[in-house]
């Protein structure tokens, strides 16, 4: 089949770049002990290289080896080659990268996790930061990426991922208006937990109104137009700058979110991925409220 075709002539450049390891060397003790390998193995190799070409490339003797004129061949016309590809491939697991890829949320990136932001880009100023604000789960099939942080549950098994906290979320409204007419969703009514406590809230209101845009919902409840259900993440940023005005949670109820770190590729994260992660963990975990807590209203 084509395909081990393939394979073998893979296998062949890889018993190659051995034979001059062997023949740099002048013994397969010496090189076996350079290469890591054992001297039989090295040996086994070599021979069956010699199988496959149809002749020998080394005369061996009681004391020592040395190259056969189709050896001498091979060495003349490949081994700077075959060592300075050995070379490439050596560096390629010690590559930098030169640039990162983010995915997040933009209410969470310029507000809670910033300061791990901030953390990365100065801990790797080489690096070129691309970020950009989303939360779609579609788009990761489509975007590249490195690391992307996701809000809410995960069905996706084509990435890697790890729990960095969870988002209480509740309704609020300003004090003033408690009993205002109209409701600001930041998602859709069928995110919403099928409780009997969510829904009893929801016929409360005789305007409810989806806005796509969570930081938007969190201005309008900020400016007294009517009650919103928000994270707690999106709460802490409207008590910062509330000014005089007081807020008051409408009823009790409330569910949680979940934030994840995502991905590509391997199970264990690459150096930078895993070094964003333990910054984006650390600052969770400084937050009570991306931790689930239910943050108190004055």
């Amino acid at each position: 089949m084509e395909w081990k075709a393939k394979v073998a002539k893979i296998n062949m450049l890889d018993d190659l770049r051995l034979f001059v390891e062997v023949s740099r060397r002048g013994s397969f003790a010496k090189a076996a002990q350079d290469l890591g390998v054992g001297a039989p193995t090295l040996s086994k190799r070599v021979t069956a290289l010699e199988q496959q070409l149809g002749y020998a490339l080394l005369q061996r003797s009681a004391r020592g080896i040395t190259l056969t004129n189709h050896g001498q061949t091979i060495i003349d016309n490949m081994a700077s080659e075959l060592l300075a590809l050995q070379a490439q491939c050596d560096a390629l697991t010690g590559l930098e990268a030169k640039s990162f890829h983010l995915l997040c949320p933009q209410n969470l990136m310029i507000g809670p996790l910033y300061d791990a932001l901030q953390s990365f880009q100065s801990r790797y100023p080489a690096l070129q930061l691309h970020v950009e604000p989303a939360n779609s789960l579609e788009l990761l099939s489509q975007k590249r990426f490195d690391l992307a942080i996701r809000v809410g549950e995960l069905d996706d098994s084509s990435v890697y991922q790890k729990r960095l906290g969870q988002i209480a979320v509740k309704a609020l409204a300003a004090k003033h208006i408690a009993n205002a007419q109209s409701l600001f969703l930041p998602f859709r009514r069928s995110q919403l937990p099928a409780t009997e406590s969510w829904q009893t809230l929801l016929a409360k209101y005789k305007h409810i109104s989806y806005v796509g845009d969570i930081t938007l919902v969190r201005k309008l409840v900020g400016a007294g137009n009517g009650a919103g259900v928000l994270p707690m993440t999106e709460i802490a940023a409207l008590l910062a700058h509330a000014n005089n005005t007081a807020f008051c949670y409408v009823d009790e109820c409330q569910f949680t979110r979940n934030v994840y770190a995502l991905w590509p590729n391997q199970r264990i994260p690459p150096k930078h991925v895993g070094a964003f992660i333990d910054l984006l963990q650390r600052q969770c975990q400084r937050l009570g409220y991306m931790q689930g807590e239910v943050l108190a209203l004055g």
